[in-house]
């Protein structure tokens, strides 16, 4: 089986959750760690919760919580994973950190003279998310999308105008607007995070091509293309996202679908 196999399987599998309440998801995330933390320690009493974090504590910590989402992970992929030929029990890194070769992990070694937040070890315990929440996140907002646009009246090309449309403008909302004062460290783009979720767009509207990620990486080149660099440097005055940029970018995602399948879009069925 190949990528977009996998690209597929997976939208399917993790769609369920993606449909559940965020908050809902992460409460049980953070129980999951919480639980674990008081089987490894065997101390159930209040008193210890309630006290500063030490830096050996945060190592077991972080252990714990990535433990835990790869149990997640594995609970849900398991599966899918074994037949496309990965190890069960693995991280493997990759697109998103769902699947795919495996990276440099970036590894907490704990030193004494590490710097540790003042925090009780209760509150280090709940801050904990899945490390895969990013991922199952780009399919909720994907799916969102898709979800807010009509499918009747609409060819194939409407629909992907319309889709990418709307995902962009709710990422604006969703995520730029409440978070101006801090655009002093990435692109505009990155904030949008409309390239993690544009990949399960084309999978989800049946796109054609073996690596639908090709779809995000249309983003930043869109980006450059239609916004001038010191409009760029000024993107924290803006008040809307620019509409050439939109434009540009479900165009581009129809010319890559044509790329990848020149009989794409499928004719549309007779009317009856």
């Amino acid at each position: 089986m190949g990528s977009r196999a996998l690209w597929n399987e997976t939208y399917e599998m993790l769609l369920p959750q993606a449909r559940r309440p965020m908050l809902e998801t992460d409460e049980e995330f953070r129980t999951a760690v919480l639980h674990a933390w008081l089987r490894v320690c065997e101390d159930t009493t209040e008193e210890p919760l309630d006290m500063m974090v030490t830096v050996d504590q945060m190592a077991v910590i972080r252990g714990l919580s990535g433990a835990c989402s790869l149990g997640w992970r594995d609970a849900l992929l398991g599966r899918v994973l074994a037949e496309h030929g990965f190890e069960p029990y693995g991280h493997h890194g990759g697109h998103g950190g769902l699947w795919g070769p495996p990276q440099d992990g970036k590894a907490f070694r704990p030193t004494r003279k590490a710097a540790i937040s003042p925090e009780p070890l209760r509150e280090v315990l709940r801050s904990k998310w899945n490390d895969f929440r990013d991922d199952v996140d780009a399919i909720r907002r994907a799916h969102a999308a898709l979800e807010a646009v009509p499918v009747e009246g609409l060819s194939a090309s409407d629909r992907v105008r319309a889709v990418v449309t709307r995902l962009c403008h709710d990422a604006w909302d969703a995520q730029v607007k409440a978070r101006f004062c801090t655009w002093d460290d990435a692109e505009w783009w990155d904030y949008l995070d409309v390239e993690a979720a544009l990949p399960w767009v084309a999978v989800a509207l049946g796109l054609p091509g073996e690596h639908p990620e090709k779809y995000g990486r249309l983003v930043e080149s869109v980006a450059w293309k239609t916004v001038s660099y010191s409009d760029a440097i000024e993107a924290r005055s803006w008040d809307v996202l620019p509409s050439i940029f939109v434009t540009e970018l479900a165009d581009a995602c129809i010319g890559l679908a044509r790329e990848e399948s020149p009989a794409w879009p499928p004719a549309a069925p007779p009317s009856t």
